[in-house]
């Protein structure tokens, strides 16, 4: 991989911890090469029946988080530069969905939501 891919990282810490989980596969969303969280989620096809589709998760990283190539794969690692988990890797993140505008954040995807994320960790 030539390109390291870009993420959304909080600018400041949250006032509040909000209490939701994610739980997922970190992936590189092919459209914008930002990390994100893939997870999948049950929705009605145009017959109302239930299908499985992907859905990639903007995630706003703790301050401080970046990207970094570990083992020749992309990684997501904590402010102290240790890798939290590698791209493939099932995660865990604390938080909840916050527009971009509260969350004072510039999302790598362009989306207007994002998972305000705290505590990530490899499952």
């Amino acid at each position: 991989m030539n390109n390291v891919p870009g993420l959304t990282v909080q600018r400041t810490v949250p006032q509040i911890e909000l209490h939701a989980q994610l739980i997922g596969t970190l992936d590189i969303d092919p459209a914008t090469n930002c990390l994100v969280v893939r997870m999948q989620v049950s929705v009605f096809d145009e017959s109302r029946a239930i299908v499985h589709v992907d859905k990639l998760v903007d995630v706003a990283w703790p301050v401080g988080s970046t990207i970094g190539i570990r083992d020749g794969r992309p990684a997501l690692l904590d402010p102290t530069g240790q890798t939290v988990a590698h791209v493939g890797d099932e995660v865990s993140v604390g938080g909840g969905w916050v527009p971009t505008t509260k969350a004072d954040v510039i999302s790598c995807t362009g989306q207007d939501h994002v998972f305000v994320g705290h505590h990530p960790e490899r499952l």
